[in-house]
């Protein structure tokens, strides 16, 4: 029988290390997860039909974020272990891949979405109001498709690179700055539309690629500045 002591459960280094990389993305999670709440509370505002819209256009929104979802995690792993080997040139196409890969599944969605989002929301409902109620967040929502694959590209590989914390700044930034006072502010218009609403999406997203590419470009360069340094390092060592 193995006992185990009170002093010998203790964080080490690894764990003060996990926990500074997890954290960010843990409570950026959560933060969304609230803000979905919140802009489910402004559809509501509209009428019955549109709650109801608004829920049959989620579910086909969720089936749409499946291949940059998947594409954002498997990226934080891939770079992780090119980083990890050194190889940060292999990391960085790695990313431009998965931003091709993205936007070839998002036009082809964002075609479908467009042209055939009211037979994509009958799947779900047989009431003609719902139906077309769906269809209009659908269409503002639908810009988001493209723009999702260059941002969560971007997501996982500075995840890779255990920036998260940069992850958690620029999400919530997108979140609580842009996304939800944008849809706030379109659902207490007179002529207030869940396309209006839906574009909001979109527009935090386009928001959080151009932070993301300012940050790239100041990380790349902070990279290579470092490469240098050590390669001089190495020099002076060996002379």
């Amino acid at each position: 029988m193995v006992t185990i002591w009170g002093k010998e459960i203790r964080f080490n280094p690894q764990c003060r290390k996990f926990l500074a990389i997890g954290l960010p993305l843990a409570l950026q999670e959560c933060l969304a997860q609230l803000s979905f709440l919140a802009l489910c509370a402004f559809v509501n505002r509209l009428s019955l039909k549109a709650s109801s819209g608004y829920s049959v256009a989620s579910k086909i929104v969720n089936f749409a974020m499946l291949v940059p979802s998947a594409l954002m995690q498997s990226m934080a792993s891939f770079v992780s272990q090119n980083v990890g080997a050194g190889n940060l040139k292999r990391a960085k196409q790695s990313m431009f891949t998965g931003i091709g890969v993205g936007l070839g599944f998002g036009c082809v969605v964002f075609a479908l979405v467009m042209l055939k989002g009211d037979v994509l929301a009958g799947f779900f409902s047989t009431d003609g109001a719902v139906i077309q109620k769906g269809f209009e967040y659908l269409k503002g929502f639908a810009p988001e498709t493209i723009a999702t694959a260059v941002l969560f590209s971007m997501v996982g590989y500075f995840n890779g690179n255990q920036r998260t914390l940069w992850v958690m700044i620029q999400g919530l930034v997108q979140t609580l700055l842009v996304r939800l006072p944008m849809a706030y502010f379109m659902s207490i218009q007179p002529n207030a539309s869940l396309t209006r609403i839906g574009l909001a999406a979109p527009v935090s997203t386009a928001v959080g690629i151009l932070l993301n590419v300012g940050f790239y470009i100041y990380f790349v360069r902070r990279q290579n500045s470092e490469a240098q340094y050590n390669l001089m390092a190495d020099n002076r060592s060996r002379a």
